[in-house]
């Protein structure tokens, strides 16, 4: 069974907001996404500066101080969909795209991508929430369990002459939000990556001993994920690749065997958010390297 995906995440600040097109216009380092597909990529904002714009344009002025800004949703299919790589694919995302507009209003879509440049293509859009009153109302598109289920459903139906279905109502996975989406692989699976914070020395301020530890908790985690990522995408494309030898395939297949006995059991859905949580993690360490070397390099 082939699955139509969709995710949103509440971004209510704009350093949120900053952050998550960082990685969308792949301006900071992106480890799951392949550089030589990275132009394939499609934006209809040129840069993630006049998106940020868009947004600021489109909030009211009289807003609550923890008011979502802007709603980001991730609409993409299982994995399996044979549908990518094919007039299907473009069909997808322009139906994914109709239908956004639909929902929201073309005007308050600050700017949408289409990334092409990892394992599974997705659609990243950056909608301001703005109901049919001119509110700034997250809630009228995102409140509750019952409107959750609904958009899942509709977004469902809207693909569903690709070949595309909605994931059954009340599985056990996760599937409301993009936070869930993305949660840590050790909550999908009983899998762990403990890390360990120096000592601090003597006489050292608070400040120097927290980039210190953000360094060290950096470095400790990353080779694994990283690691963890590179095994998946390599088993994948040989699980695919048709020509692959035989030996080659089995030795992969031994290194990637953790991964298969974590996965054994979850429906096309779960498996697809296992992996995606994987490309998370990944998104997230290069987001905190970042701002560590912008810190090492204030306090310079």
């Amino acid at each position: 069974m082939n699955y139509a995906i969709l995710r949103t995440a509440k971004l209510k600040t704009m350093g949120n907001i900053g952050s998550s097109l960082a990685h969308s216009y792949r301006t900071i380092e992106t480890p799951n996404a392949d550089p030589n597909l990275t132009p394939k990529n499609h934006h209809t904002v040129a840069t993630p500066e006049a998106v940020k714009q868009a947004i600021e344009n489109r909030l009211p002025e009289k807003r609550r101080s923890d008011a979502v800004l802007c709603i980001e949703y991730l609409l993409t299919a299982s994995p399996e969909w044979e549908g990518w790589g094919t007039n299907k694919e473009t069909d997808f995302f322009k139906q994914a795209s109709l239908w956004l507009m639909n929902k929201h209003g073309a005007e308050n879509i600050a700017g949408m991508s289409i990334h092409r440049d990892i394992s599974t293509p997705q659609l990243v859009a950056y909608v301001v929430p703005i109901d049919q009153k001119g509110k700034l109302n997250c809630k009228d598109f995102l409140g509750g369990r019952v409107k959750l289920n609904q958009m899942q459903t509709d977004f469902a139906n809207t693909v569903a002459d690709l070949g595309l279905t909605r994931g059954k109502e009340g599985s056990k996975a996760k599937h409301t939000n993009i936070k869930e989406y993305y949660h840590d692989i050790n909550h999908a699976r009983d899998f762990s990556i403990t890390t360990v914070a120096p000592k601090p020395e003597m006489f050292e301020s608070k400040a120097r001993y927290g980039e210190k530890v953000s360094a060290a908790v950096i470095e400790q985690i990353e080779p694994t994920v990283k690691a963890a990522n590179s095994i998946l995408m390599d088993y994948e494309k040989a699980r695919l690749d048709k020509n692959v030898a035989e030996e080659s395939y089995n030795t992969l297949r031994k290194r990637v065997e953790p991964y298969l006995m974590a996965i054994n059991g979850l429906n096309q859905e779960e498996i697809a958010r296992v992996n995606e949580v994987m490309r998370l993690e990944i998104r997230k360490i290069a987001i905190e390297r970042v701002r560590y070397e912008r810190a090492r390099y204030v306090s310079k």
